[in-house]
């Protein structure tokens, strides 16, 4: 697959891995933090609480699920075809946004 697949600011960005080229862009719920997911034809999303089922040739919202009743903490998206070592890497990533987030947002308020 020659795609790869960012999340950015509440949305799902689709760049082509060869030449940088941006072949769509999909607006999620407000949230900082959007965490993708990708399998087989989808593309799976969270943001602002929300779980999000993309297409992969054009973004488009397949299904989205409020997840209603577990608030808007951090989502790991996993599938039976991850292994422990993938979900682990993806945990400390978040971990490390999230404490990224708080030293910015404490010096912001400092000031």
């Amino acid at each position: 697959m020659d795609k790869l697949f960012l999340g950015i600011n509440n949305h799902v960005v689709c760049l082509s891995k060869k030449t940088g080229e941006q072949l769509w862009k999909t607006k999620l719920k407000s949230s900082s933090i959007t965490n993708v997911y990708y399998e087989a034809d989808n593309v799976f999303a969270y943001s602002g609480g929300h779980l999000f089922c993309l297409t992969v040739d054009t973004g488009d919202i397949v299904w989205e699920n409020p997840l209603k009743g577990f608030g808007y903490g951090t989502c790991i998206i996993a599938s039976e075809q991850q292994n422990s070592a993938l979900i682990s890497n993806q945990v400390a990533a978040q971990q490390a946004v999230a404490a990224s987030t708080v030293v910015t947002t404490t010096a912001v308020s400092s000031s």
